[in-house]
């Protein structure tokens, strides 16, 4: 999962003018404007990837803080029972709470500035759950909360989860090759830059490394 957790946050790090450079914010407020005036009209096929693309992220940023807060708040509850909790526990339990409880408060709208705190609280999670899954797998710290965390449905989650982000890839490359199919010659040309990236990120054969180069794409279509 840690992977998949990877896969979604570096594409969604991207998005956010928080951590964005200065060209990669201009992009964000262009996408973020393609997105919300996108109608069933015919639009740009290089808008229409684009469009498509955070559309999945979306969703599933939606479903991930739906779901993801229940589990995360429930395990809380269990961990804040814990008669012993060293300094280091309590502040993952502080850190949780405080994730779940955001997240599960927000409710999106369909405007820009909703879409962007949406995706700040998905990163924020995503992050979160990162951080607990590249914790050794023989720390006392990740066995307690490994343990309250599929007590409470962790692992349904996960395999929810990486089905998604598999689905997402699996999606993203039709779109893309339909949108390279349509493309001339001179097109072809023109968007060699775009071309070479993903053309790269297919070759990737190490996981992590590939969903790096995943990330990069909002960055690639300037």
């Amino acid at each position: 999962m840690k992977q998949i957790f990877i896969f979604i946050a570096s594409a969604l790090l991207l998005l956010q003018p928080s951590h964005a450079f200065p060209r990669t914010k201009r992009n964000t407020e262009a996408v973020l404007a393609l997105f919300q005036n996108s109608s069933s009209e015919e639009v740009d096929p290089k808008v229409q990837l684009v469009v498509t693309t955070l559309n999945d992220i979306v969703q599933i940023s939606k479903w991930v803080l739906e779901k993801g807060s229940v589990v995360v708040n429930n395990a809380v509850k269990e961990l804040e029972a814990l008669p012993v909790q060293d300094e280091l526990l309590r502040a993952n339990i502080t850190r949780m709470s405080k994730i779940g409880t955001e997240s599960a408060q927000f409710k999106p709208e369909e405007d820009g500035q909703s879409i962007l705190k949406l995706l700040d609280y998905m990163v924020s999670f995503t992050e979160m759950m990162a951080n607990y899954e590249n914790m050794p797998d023989d720390s006392k710290q990740k066995a307690i909360l490994k343990t309250a965390l599929e007590n409470n449905g962790y692992n349904k989650l996960e395999k929810d989860y990486e089905e998604k982000g598999v689905q997402l890839a699996k999606d993203f490359d039709q779109e893309f090759g339909k949108y390279v199919s349509g493309l001339t010659p001179a097109e072809k040309v023109d968007e060699a830059k775009l071309l070479k990236w993903y053309d790269d990120y297919k070759a990737e054969t190490d996981e992590n490394k590939k969903f790096d180069k995943f990330g990069d794409f909002f960055d690639q279509i300037s």
